[in-house]
Order: C-alpha cells, then sequence, then structure tokens
C-alpha cells in the first residue's frame, strides 16, 4: 500500500497543503484497502504529519507487525528544502532586488536590435572567430564582436542548463545563476585588461561589466550566500549518492533493488552518518557548517527506523520467500502527474483543484483499459463488451446504479477537512442565507 500526499503547487506551499489534511480524513481510506484486500504486506508514505499519524493508527490496529517504509525521495526532498531552502530564498531575494537578470535581458535585447538584419552573419562571425582565436585573444570587432557580448549575456542567463529539471533541492536555480554571473564578470574583466579595438564592442563590454559589478563585488553579499549555499549543496549531494537516488533512464529500476543492493545502501548512509558526526564542529566560527550537519542528522535520527525494511518475507501460503517492495512511491506519483497532465489538456485550466474534487475516485482505473489481461477480465475479451459490462453492473437492482443514486440517494459523507468545499459553497452562497445574515445584523445596528 503506497500512501503519498499529492500537491498541486511548489515546495514553498508545502506545509500550507499539508495544513489542511487530517489523519482522521486519511485513515477511513486505508481502512477501506484493508477491508478489500486484506492487510498488506507493507506500507509505504511520504513524511507528512497527516499520514505518518493515520499509517501508524492503522498498523497499531492491526497488530503492530506491518513494516511501515518512509519514501527515500520524499525523505531526501525533505533534507533538502529544511538544509537548502533558507539560502536559496535569500539569493533569489538578493537577485531580484538588484535586478540582474532583468538588466541581462534588456541588455540583451538592445544588442540584438542594434545589430538588426545583421545579427544572422553576426552569429556566423562570432562562431569562426571562436573555432579559430586563442582562449586569450581580445574580442573581435565589428559585429562579431557585438555578438560575442551579446553571447555573454545570454550565456549568463542560460543558467537554467546547468540543471536536471528536477525541481527544487535537486536544482538549485539561482545558484546555478551566481556561478555563471561570477564567471561572466571574471571574464568581461579579462576582456577589459585589453579593451577591443573596436569602441562600440569596448563601450558595450563595459557596460556589461557595470550590470554585473554587484556580483563581482559581493554588494550585498552574494558571495557569503552563494558560499553557504553550495557547501551544504554539497553535503546534499553526499546524502543523495549514499541513497543512491540520482536520475535514470525512463522505465529503469532503482538502485539497489536486491537485498544486497539494500544492505550496501543501509552501510553508506551510516558511514556517512558516522562522518558527519566526526567532521562536525563541536565550537568555534564554523556555526552554519555544524548547523547543516545537524539537519542531516537529525532527520536520519527522526526517520532512520523508516528508511530500512524493504526485503518482506512472504508467508508459505503464499509461496514463502522474500519480496522487494521499491524503496519510492514514484510508480503511484508519477501516475497521478500523468493523470493530472491528461485533465489539464482536456480542461485548459491551470489550477485542477475543482477538476479533482469532482471527479470520481475509480477514473483512474479508466487507464487500465489500455491492458489487454484488464480488458479480457472486466469486458469479456475486447472494449467492444464494455457497454455490456457496464450494464451488468447494476443489473440485478437499477437503485444501484450512479445516476439513481445521484438524483434519491444521499452521498456518503466523510470527515471534511476543507474549510469551504463544493457542496458548503453551494450553501453559503445562496440569497436566503445572505438575507437572513444581513436581517441578523440589523438587529443590532
Amino acid at each position: 500500500v503506497y500512501v503519498g500526499i499529492e500537491r498541486f503547487v511548489g515546495h514553498r506551499q508545502r506545509e500550507e497543503i499539508r495544513a489542511t489534511l487530517r489523519a482522521e480524513a486519511i485513515r477511513p481510506r486505508l481502512e477501506q484497502v484493508v477491508a478489500q484486500f486484506g492487510p498488506p504486506c507493507a506500507l509505504m508514505r511520504d513524511l507528512g504529519r497527516a499520514v505518518t499519524e493515520a499509517a501508524s493508527g492503522l498498523v497499531k490496529t492491526l497488530g503492530g507487525s506491518i513494516p511501515v517504509l518512509a519514501c527515500h525521495l520524499h525523505f531526501l526532498r525533505d533534507v533538502g528544502t529544511d538544509l537548502l531552502g533558507e539560502g536559496h530564498d535569500q539569493l533569489r531575494s538578493l537577485f531580484r532586488r538588484l535586478d540582474v537578470r532583468k538588466d541581462l535581458r534588456s541588455f540583451a535585447r538592445e544588442q540584438g536590435r542594434r545589430l538588426g538584419t545583421a545579427l544572422d552573419q553576426a552569429r556566423d562571425e562570432f562562431r569562426i572567430w571562436q573555432s579559430e582565436a586563442p582562449a586569450d585573444s581580445r574580442l573581435p570587432e565589428g559585429s562579431a564582436g557585438m555578438a560575442a557580448v551579446r553571447s555573454l549575456a545570454q550565456w549568463a542567463l542560460d543558467y537554467a542548463a546547468d540543471g536536471n529539471h528536477q525541481g527544487f533541492p535537486f536544482d538549485l536555480p539561482y545558484l546555478d545563476l551566481y556561478v555563471r554571473c561570477l564567471h561572466v564578470a571574471w571574464a568581461v574583466e579579462g576582456f577589459l585588461r585589453h579593451p577591443p579595438a573596436d569602441a562600440k564592442v569596448a563601450k558595450a563590454l563595459q557596460r556589461l561589466d557595470r550590470i554585473l559589478s554587484p556580483i563581482y563585488d559581493d554588494v550585498p553579499p552574494l558571495g557569503r550566500v552563494a558560499q553557504s549555499l553550495s557547501e551544504r549543496a554539497q553535503l546534499f549531494s553526499e546524502l543523495r549518492d549514499a541513497l543512491r537516488l540520482r536520475e535514470g533512464e525512463p522505465g529503469e529500476p532503482e538502485a539497489g533493488q536486491t537485498v544486497e543492493g539494500l544492505r550496501d545502501i543501509r552501510q553508506a548512509v551510516d558511514e556517512l552518518a558516522d562522518s558527519l558526526r566526526q567532521r562536525r564542529p563541536q565550537r568555534g566560527p564554523a556555526k552554519d557548517a555544524r548547523q547543516a550537519i545537524d539537519i542531516v542528522l537529525a532527520h536520519l535520527e527522526r526517520h532512520g527506523d523508516f528508511l530500512w525494511g524493504h526485503a518482506i518475507p512472504m508467508p508459505d501460503q503464499l509461496g514463502g520467500g522474500i519480496r522487494l517492495v521499491d524503496r519510492t512511491n514514484n510508480i503511484l506519483e508519477g501516475f497521478f502527474h500523468t493523470l493530472k497532465h491528461g485533465e489539464r489538456r482536456r480542461s485548459g485550466r491551470k489550477d485542477l483543484a475543482q477538476d479533482f474534487e469532482r471527479l470520481p475516485p475509480a477514473a483512474a482505473l479508466a487507464a487500465n483499459l489500455t491492458r489487454p489481461d484488464y480488458v479480457s477480465i472486466v469486458c469479456g475479451g475486447s472494449l467492444d463488451q464494455l457497454p455490456q459490462a457496464f450494464a451488468r453492473l447494476d443489473a440485478g437492482d437499477r437503485r444501484r446504479s450512479l445516476a439513481a443514486r445521484s438524483s434519491h440517494g444521499k452521498p456518503s459523507c466523510d470527515v471534511e477537512s476543507a474549510s469551504l468545499n463544493a457542496m458548503d459553497r453551494r450553501l453559503v452562497r445562496t440569497k436566503e442565507l445572505e438575507r437572513c445574515v444581513l436581517a441578523a445584523a440589523g438587529c443590532h445596528a
């Protein structure tokens, strides 16, 4: 059984979303799964408080012998958010205050407009100069030189190419932007030691130097924030390497999905924890390094008991042996991402909260109709028999149909965790309630 918190927003709003989730709303769903399919051999969850409480309560009810596993990807993401979130936010705020990206974009567009119709030729000349000129030579003159200065600004703006498109905290776009801007600032300084002979190229280069001067002069303290973030990112990379959670090819099995591989991963994490305890500064000015190590060690101590136990012994009536459980719930969340993508394409809406509020849970089963074995069992051989299969569902009692229940029956009510859901909105937005409130308020006017 895989239990996860699905989100429609970015990591910065995750805690707000988690605050609206309640264990009493999740627990009945878990109990329903157990009632239909029996006790699971293991239960995997993310690190949210609500789902953690619901999973623990369910296991306790079932006798406490079912392993509860924490998703390694969610664990790594939570560590990265706590470790890198504050520094990355500071770096973002500093860049926004300086308007460096805005000035670089304006500069690149202006140089492109000045080149006009000669831009394509200028690009070709700059490519030829790049392939023939030594690395320490002066910038070329004319349009090739203007294209070179423009390309320096564009290279800094292309910082997203240094990421893996995995999102924060696995990508640190503002740290990549800082590093690229710093390299361009150093390059511009080097070119200005031997200014281009063309006055227009030299003037454009000097203007680019002024745009990047806050990066080079470290005003405000971009360098200090970036250095701290870079050191913490290295620590996060060590944990990621120990857990062997790196980007792989689509459909590639998870690393360590053997008994020996899982044992090696656990040993690597334990060795990293021991190394961090030895490297932790006890006193002195290394406060940030001490805090960073404490964050990683605290997460390992808090969640360590739920990170291991993926080799599940199977009962003899099921054939015995060992069943290896995935270390992440990527398959489930990947399916949910595909579901959201399809609904977004169908509706054209970015915010899908109301769409999924109205979508029946069984809609996810429609994806199984692409599987021949599922079609054979449900439809009797082919999709041509799907209407008859639906008709047989309530053939014995038409009152069980969805249409009849929506017209005459009372929908089942679960624990409400939203402050104003769709049904409540229909109730409170009536004119009658508005008149009632205004009339009551008028009594005390």
